[in-house]
Parts: C-alpha cells; sequence; structure tokens
C-alpha cells in the first residue's frame, strides 16, 4: 500500500509539530510547513526521519496566495498524492473593536482563514484531476464556538470566518474531499505569558482543573481523518468553553506575583 501523506502548516514547533509527530506515529510521511522557523523545521524533520518516518520541510508565507498553491504542487511532485492537510498555524495578537487596526485584520485574515481556505482549493484542484480524495483538518477555537469575548478581535474575527466554512467546504469537495474541524482551548503559553502564567491560567480555565493535552488534541485531529467523519466538529478543550469569560484567559488569569500582573480575583 502508498505511504499516506499529511502536511500540516505551522509543523515545525509547539502544537504543530506534536501534530507532525502523532501522524508519523501513524505511519503517515509528512509534510512540515514553516515560516521563519526554519531551523526547528529541520530539526523536526530529522527527528522524524530518525523514527523511519519520510518527511520533508517547506518554507511558505501563508499571507502569498501564490506560495501556497506551490506548496500543494511541491508536495504532489514529491510524493504524487495528498491524503491529509491540518491548517494549523496562526497568527494571534490582541486587539480590540475600538483599536484594530485595517492592516491586523487582514494580516489575520489573510493567515488564519484565507491561507486554509486556498489551501483546500489547491488540495481539491490536485485531487480531483488526479482522481484521489483527501480530508482536510481545520483546527480553529473553542470560543469561536460559544465563548466569545472582546479581546483579540483580529484573531477572532478569522477564526469565526475559518470554523463556519466548515460545513460549507465538506458539501462543496463532494467525493474529492472531506472537510471536519477541531476546536481546541488553551494549549501552549501565548502573548507574553510566563510558565507560571500558563500553569495558573490552566488549573482555572476548564472545569477539570487542567488543559486538553497537546497529545489528545493531536489523537484527534488524526480521528478525524476517519473515512465517516465529513462536516465533523469536534471541541476538545477539557470543557473550557463551559466557563464564560469576558476576558482572554492569558490575561484574565495571572501567577499571583507575577511581575507587571496582578493577581487574578477569579
Amino acid at each position: 500500500m502508498t505511504q499516506a501523506i499529511a502536511l500540516i502548516t505551522g509543523a515545525a514547533k509547539r502544537v504543530g509539530r506534536v501534530i507532525a509527530e502523532r501522524f508519523a506515529q501513524a505511519d503517515y510521511a509528512v509534510v512540515v510547513h514553516y515560516g521563519s522557523s526554519e531551523q526547528e523545521a529541520f530539526d523536526t524533520v530529522a527527528a522524524l526521519k530518525a523514527g523511519g518516518r519520510d518527511a520533508m520541510a517547506y518554507r511558505a508565507d501563508l499571507a502569498a496566495p501564490a506560495e501556497l498553491a506551490a506548496m500543494v504542487e511541491a508536495v504532489y511532485a514529491r510524493f504524487g498524492r495528498l491524503d491529509v492537510l491540518v491548517n494549523c498555524a496562526a497568527i494571534f495578537f490582541p486587539d480590540t473593536l475600538a483599536d484594530f487596526t485595517l492592516e491586523d485584520l487582514e494580516r489575520s485574515w489573510q493567515v488564519n482563514c484565507r491561507a486554509p481556505l486556498l489551501l483546500t482549493q489547491a488540495f481539491y484542484q490536485q485531487a480531483k484531476q488526479r482522481a484521489q480524495t483527501g480530508v482536510v483538518v481545520n483546527v480553529v477555537d473553542q470560543k469561536v464556538r460559544a465563548n466569545f469575548h472582546s479581546e483579540d478581535f483580529s484573531y477572532t474575527v478569522a477564526k469565526a470566518a475559518l470554523g463556519n466554512l466548515t460545513a460549507m467546504l465538506a458539501m462543496s469537495g463532494g467525493a474529492v474531499l472531506r472537510v471536519n474541524a477541531l476546536y481546541p482551548g488553551l494549549m501552549t503559553p501565548s502573548g507574553d505569558q510566563t510558565q507560571a502564567d500558563f500553569e495558573y491560567s490552566s488549573a482555572r480555565s476548564t472545569p477539570l482543573g487542567y488543559i486538553a493535552p497537546l497529545a489528545e488534541i493531536a489523537d484527534a485531529i488524526l480521528l478525524l481523518t476517519r473515512p465517516s467523519f465529513n462536516g465533523a466538529e469536534f471541541v476538545v478543550d477539557a470543557g473550557q468553553n463551559l466557563i464564560r469569560v469576558d476576558r482572554d484567559v492569558i490575561n484574565l488569569y495571572r501567577a499571583p506575583g507575577a511581575s507587571g500582573a496582578p493577581e487574578s480575583t477569579n
């Protein structure tokens, strides 16, 4: 049987690397997309190859449409197929309705929504031309399911759009592509969070008192590639979406005594 191929955006480090490692464990050859993290991407590829799996690194600017199409073409040129596209990469920065800029809104839209959409289109075109099939899993965010707040405005606008594309893309993909979405909660330190802040937040942001492990996020994505899932949406957040907040948890919960950050009163 021909080895299955997975293209994972933002796979050089953090969450993306864990996902790449999980797919390698499941006998996929992995394409490690990266933007600026070249050394981390090469290190990830080396680790996957050391584990006996084929892998390649590919740099593409997610805000550049031509580079996205070229990346998908390069995958087909190397492997002759693509089975799974995981749109994991994202950019995140603080802003609000009162102060967001057009530049920030455009950048967030380009990376967090338009890039996954264009990669899905390129995947669809290549697979259909070859009479092949595949699956796309978009990594969204639990907050755009039922837990909106006013911070991270540009990011949230783009992620909300991405999440709402799931059903339409699943229908549009027909017999060529299946499209599913994963909605994770807090995963790794973000912004100016210290490790202490992250651990403090992790213990308070879910009803279970802990966040979903990255390994379970990766397992859920792998599960969403199974043949019967299409238009499916999984929330894997240890129940974070059940706790209503009016601020991002990275700002809501700060470790007591953290420099420059007041102790949370929640």
